[in-house]
């Protein structure tokens, strides 16, 4: 049964007039005019509330107590608030200039860049100094508990983390805003990404250990792979790839054997979490996005349930990446537009939207460039 506009749900309230004269923007005309641009994002574009269901997540307020003070310098004065109170002896590695320490500290992982920070107020005024590590903690603050939570911390490196944060395109098909993290190499991807590109296949532990002729036990304990500790202990089948070639296989053996193992778009989403987009400015500030999602691609679909609206609904993109090139091409977001008389008048939301999260859940197809969004669980293949 196709749907089309609900006059049930909730509307978007009207902005501030415009000027009526054009009713048609280039991308360059909208980002020259903030106002204009602010009014065509709250009209055509919106963040999709179930985009983390099918990932591994955490929920924010778990994290609420100490979100401003991961990577970030301790603001609470000591008893006796001196100067010699901030006077922590690093040992040795404190004959070494501020400088030098603040190098070492770029290269740490995750694990160990957060038990430094633990040793005391000088080392967590060294680590802080770092900029890269601070936007870390203040914007991919999910992301790392992801990684710690899951054992992977000690194999991915700080700066990892943040080039995939200020990477806004998939890094493996560069063709879609990534708007998740693959853990277990912490690479930026999108959605159809991670359903489907052999960069992120994932597989049992035990299936490794038995290829390699080790017990999956071994391995976990000597540390000789990066192991993500979920219900079940899975590997990225291009660590399992680089295991079995440093045993002697040669790389068309070592295909042929993980060839054989099942592919599950499960472990696949266990092995990915969703990460917002930190964009470098001149100050090296900026503000992180999630990513948005199209309305009218939306209302599109709700009107005819095909594969490529389905395609379309599906997409994420930055705010200036769909003010530049989405809106101008998407003739759905620009009748939605019309209707809102520009802004000024309130325009019926998708009926999709009002159901959110409670409904709907991520679940990628098996297509090179499709993604499905449309159960909340998925089986193995």
């Amino acid at each position: 049964m196709a749907a089309t506009l609900n006059l049930q749900t909730p509307v978007v309230g009207p902005a501030a007039p415009s000027d009526p004269a054009s009713s048609t923007y280039t991308g360059a005309l909208i980002n020259n005019n903030t106002t204009k641009a602010a009014e065509i994002l709250n009209i055509t574009s919106y963040r999709r509330a179930d985009r983390e269901l099918p990932v591994a997540s955490i929920h924010p307020r778990q994290h609420d107590a100490v979100r401003a003070t991961i990577f970030r310098p301790l603001t609470t004065p000591s008893c006796n608030n001196t100067t010699a109170d901030f006077d922590f002896d690093l040992g040795a590695l404190g004959q070494l200039p501020f400088e030098l320490i603040a190098m070492v500290c770029r290269e740490l992982d995750v694990a160990s860049a957060l038990r430094f920070s633990h040793v005391n107020r000088t080392a967590r005024e060294v680590l802080t100094s770092v900029r890269e590590l601070r936007h870390v903690g203040a914007h991919a603050l999910d992301a790392l508990c992801v990684l710690l939570r899951t054992g992977l911390a000690v194999h991915v490196p700080v700066l990892d983390v943040y080039a995939a944060l200020t990477t806004r395109d998939c890094s493996l098909c560069g063709a879609a805003f990534g708007g998740f993290l693959f853990a277990p190499t912490a690479t930026r991807c999108c959605l159809a990404c991670v359903a489907s590109s052999p960069a992120t296949r994932v597989a049992h532990l035990s299936r490794v250990g038995e290829a390699a002729g080790m017990s999956a036990a071994s391995l976990d304990d000597a540390g000789r792979l990066p192991v993500l500790h979920s219900k079940k202990r899975i590997v990225a089948v291009q660590h399992a790839l680089a295991l079995l070639e440093g045993q002697g296989k040669d790389a068309e053996e070592a295909e042929e054997i993980v060839s054989r193992w099942p592919d599950s778009l499960t472990l696949r989403f266990q092995a990915a979490t969703t990460l917002p987009y930190l964009e470098r400015t001149a100050r090296g500030e900026g503000a992180a996005e999630p990513g948005v999602s199209c309305k009218g691609c939306q209302v599109a679909f709700e009107a005819d349930f095909s594969d490529d609206h389905l395609e379309l609904r599906d997409r994420f993109y930055s705010r200036a990446e769909f003010l530049a090139e989405h809106f101008e091409t998407c003739e759905a977001a620009q009748k939605l537009w019309r209707a809102s008389q520009e802004g000024t008048a309130p325009v019926p939301e998708p009926a999709w939207m009002g159901l959110g999260r409670t409904f709907t859940a991520p679940c990628a197809r098996r297509r090179p460039s499709t993604s499905s969004l449309s159960s909340a669980s998925s089986s193995d293949y």
